[in-house]
């Protein structure tokens, strides 16, 4: 009944396999989902489980019937923060109010970690980064004879498995024939919820992951930019939590954190974060302010802070990334990640053939200042995480994961070189004529097609943007680390046209665009040039 009032419809007959995205459901209708079942059995049910694809209807009850039977006091953002808080402090994210006294005790004489990670813990496989970062990961034991061992939620392992692998299935065959030969030998898929107390495991089974685990790769998050801080913490922090608690058992583990850059993002009351200061120095504070994004950038927050007091008070050694926008993949076909902002953008441009002459603040432009827009591809970004971040044994370290080029490639080149594949894009002069323009095109289009476009993230577009030559955010250890270690990409990548133009072909091959009718030459040649990489 819950379902059907939530969805709007009284006829929809509602099957206990049924999954809560197939009825209709999106992200904010799983979050009033979560409040009416909340206000009814006066348990709490994770928005991310009701969204996520290795939950149906049956799994929701059985975990209120769990929770209902069950006397687990979790914490909860008012017994951290206080009830009625204004602003978070790093002063109240205390592992002890997460973690028994008793694990936290011993874990203060824990053998150090030591030699080659052999058997590594991933969670957030089924993501867009956690994807590849499985691929490298998987790449990297075959050639020590180890394991990977993934988290996924799912009604058994052989689900869990399954819905993994269906993240592979799709678009390249070339993509899914390697992960099914790589992980055939080297991987185990265990079905389980991070943000669940030792992720709804057995006990033998946590136990055993306590004494064969080496390191934990953290990429598992909801990532909604308008979600609050409240709607994800037991996805976001709690999830962190248990992962600590693991890391903690039997002996330290190696900790890699996927963050965000939002967390660095300079603020009108903050400077930007370079890679070196401590976090709880640096940011002590999170005032609620209910912008964009700051539910999900305080939840990579409190990760740090708990995460720095695990290294300083217990020696378990930490390597923090901080990412940036990460784009599509530079080969596999159809590999993008369709919700994010640039996704969406390229997707209403192409849509609607409709840009402003410049998305920037074009008197600063008239100053000297070049434009730069900050994102890594998802392969480049998954091979220095995994490359920098395992294999260290010790201390406490950051990377901010940023492009940090100064090379005047921004969204206007991206413009330009779409006008070139053939797309003829209109430029509106007038900055707020092209935004009232764009916005009316956006609401014209079919309800599918505003589904994936800009249409809900416009009040980033209220104003043109501040041109940024190179990135806002320091990387200079990022930058130094790349350079020595050699790793895969040999060099931090710029944004090209062949990038470009295979998010085109990409969007087409997942319907999201229609057909390029004529086949513009430059987009060809580009096309041949991401062949040969």
């Amino acid at each position: 009944m819950a379902v059907r009032t939530i969805i709007g419809s009284s006829d929809i007959d509602v099957k206990p396999s049924d999954q809560f995205r197939d009825l209709g459901g999106d992200s904010l209708s799983a979050v009033q989902l979560s409040t009416v079942l909340e206000d009814v059995f006066d348990t709490r049910i994770p928005v991310d489980m009701i969204i996520s694809r290795g939950s149906d209807v049956q799994s929701l009850a059985d975990y209120i019937e769990h929770k209902q039977g069950a006397v687990i006091d979790r914490p909860t953002v008012a017994s951290i923060h206080g009830v009625g808080a204004t602003a978070f402090h790093a002063s109240q994210l205390k592992l002890d109010k997460f973690v028994s006294p008793n694990l936290l005790a011993q874990a203060s004489t824990l053998p150090r970690p030591g030699g080659a990670s052999r058997t590594v813990l991933l969670t957030g496989a089924s993501g867009f980064l956690g994807r590849f970062l499985c691929l490298a990961l998987l790449a990297d034991l075959e050639e020590c004879g180890g394991k990977l061992v993934c988290i996924v939620r799912g009604k058994d392992n052989a689900s869990a498995y399954e819905r993994l692998a269906g993240v592979f299935g799709q678009h390249d065959p070339k993509l899914d024939h390697e992960f099914r030969n790589l992980s055939a030998r080297r991987l185990e898929v265990i079905a389980g919820d991070i943000a669940l107390p030792q992720f709804g495991l057995d006990h033998d089974t946590w136990e055993r992951l306590s004494g064969e685990v080496d390191a934990i790769v953290h990429a598992g998050a909801l990532v909604n930019h308008v979600f609050s801080y409240s709607q994800i913490f037991e996805a976001n922090v709690l999830g962190t939590t248990e992962l600590i608690k693991l890391a903690l058992t039997a002996r330290l583990k190696e900790f890699v954190f996927i963050s965000s850059i939002a967390v660095a993002s300079p603020t009108e009351s903050r400077n930007a974060l370079d890679e070196d200061s401590d976090i709880r120095v640096s940011l002590p504070s999170i005032a609620i302010d209910g912008n964009y994004a700051t539910g999900y950038a305080t939840s990579k927050w409190a990760g740090e802070i708990l995460l720095r007091e695990a290294n300083e008070k217990y020696s378990l050694p930490v390597t923090v990334f901080r990412s940036s926008m990460i784009l599509a993949h530079r080969r596999y076909i159809g590999q993008l990640n369709v919700p994010d902002a640039f996704t969406r953008l390229l997707v209403s441009i192409i849509l609607t053939r409709l840009a402003p002459v410049s998305f920037y603040n074009t008197n600063a432009i008239m100053s000297c200042l070049t434009a730069h827009y900050d994102g890594l591809p998802v392969d480049s970004t998954a091979d220095a995480i995994i490359t920098l971040g395992l294999g260290h044994h010790e201390g406490y370290r950051t990377y901010n994961l940023v492009n940090p080029h100064d090379d005047g490639i921004s969204l206007d080149t991206v413009v330009d070189w779409l006008d070139e594949f053939g797309y003829r894009i209109r430029r509106v002069r007038d900055y707020v004529a092209w935004r009232d323009e764009f916005e009316g095109a956006l609401q014209s289009l079919p309800e599918k097609d505003q589904k994936s476009s800009t249409l809900p993230l416009l009040h980033a577009y209220e104003r043109p943007l501040t041109p940024i030559s190179g990135s806002l955010i320091s990387a200079t250890r990022f930058e130094q680390a790349v350079q020595s270690a050699g790793i895969r990409l040999e060099c931090i990548p710029h944004i090209s046209p062949s990038l470009i133009a295979k998010y085109a072909r990409d969007l087409e091959t997942l319907g999201l665009i229609p057909p390029h009718e004529k086949r513009d030459s430059r987009l060809a040649s580009c096309e041949a040039e991401r062949m040969h990489m």
